[in-house]
């Protein structure tokens, strides 16, 4: 299918799909398992991208203010103001798991792993397929010297996004390293 075609496929159920889109929207169950089977990395991008744009999502303007306020916060640079910005979002919305996940990237930049580790098991309990999560506890426990760890992490994140050449990349390196065995 060429990626014009996809895109148009999946924009239109985006579309269709109801008005508060988030992370527990219904449209994700498909593009998860479209994701599991694809085997064109174009589609895979494209696939990806919409489950993004879909947990990115809040459920009123307020809530997408404040994820937008705090990504711009981290792309300058002011990582405390971001912190701050997702700490409100997480107050006003506690199920809105892309606010945990943010928050949680912010703390694994300055090397606040234990509240990085929480935030995360946070983002998992509202949504268990969150790829970002999964491989960013991965990331967590491998800056912490724990690569058995990052290892289950990073293959979890793999079972749910079989397409992340950089997070499959760390899971041949450590499987020698911790294993003494390539996958």
């Amino acid at each position: 299918m060429t990626r014009w075609l996809l895109a148009a496929t999946l924009a239109v159920a985006l579309i269709a799909g109801p008005a508060d889109a988030a992370q527990d929207d219904p449209r994700l169950d498909d593009l998860f398992a479209r994701l599991a089977v694809t085997q064109d990395e174009a589609e895979a991008q494209v696939i990806e991208s919409f489950i993004w744009t879909l947990w990115l999502e809040g459920h009123d303007d307020t809530l997408n203010d404040l994820m937008a306020q705090g990504a711009r916060d981290m792309q300058v640079g002011d990582l405390d103001a971001a912190i701050n910005r997702f700490g409100t979002l997480i107050e006003l919305a506690p199920d809105f798991a892309e606010a945990w996940n943010k928050r949680a990237t912010v703390y694994y930049m300055i090397g606040r792993y234990d509240e990085a580790i929480a935030d995360c098991m946070q983002v998992l309990a509202r949504e268990p397929r969150h790829f970002g999560a999964l491989s960013g506890l991965g990331l967590i426990h491998q800056a912490r010297g724990e690569d058995a760890e990052a290892l289950a992490w990073y293959r979890r994140a793999l079972e749910q996004n079989p397409h992340m050449p950089g997070i499959r990349q760390r899971v041949e390196v450590l499987s020698l390293e911790v294993e003494g065995e390539a996958i």
